[in-house]
């Protein structure tokens, strides 16, 4: 999903004709989803690529490293440091960021493995 997804999301957020419901914040560091409702019955079911409902959306956005960012009431807003308007090169980073994430996190578990086997083996009952 990767690159995709970023590049997805930067299609859907820069989308002038959207701006209503999605659109970046005046920093163009962040997104701003303004109407979650029309959000979810205009803009998912034309992108299923982002996610089959809010809660995949959702769930996504946090996998690909977004945060929400605090302060806005009634509107939701998410935030990457490397998602940024009219920096599209940055999103290169972010691909490379979470691939080395997902390394990390396979390596770990592979030792978390390997250890809970040597106790099985070692195991005195």
């Amino acid at each position: 999903m990767g690159y995709n997804f970023y590049m997805r999301v930067y299609e859907v957020v820069d989308d002038a004709s959207t701006d209503a419901i999605i659109s970046w914040s005046e920093s163009n560091n962040s997104f701003i989803i303004w109407n979650v409702g029309e959000f979810y019955r205009r803009i998912l079911p034309k992108y299923v690529d982002l996610g089959t409902n809010l809660s995949r959306f959702f769930s996504n956005l946090r996998s690909h490293g977004f945060k929400i960012v605090k302060g806005r009431t009634g509107v939701l807003e998410f935030g990457h440091e490397d998602f940024v308007r009219d920096k599209l090169e940055l999103m290169k980073k972010m691909v490379s960021d979470k691939r080395k994430a997902r390394k990390a996190a396979k390596s770990k578990a592979r030792k978390a493995r390997v250890q809970v086997e040597f106790l099985f083996q070692h195991l005195q009952i």
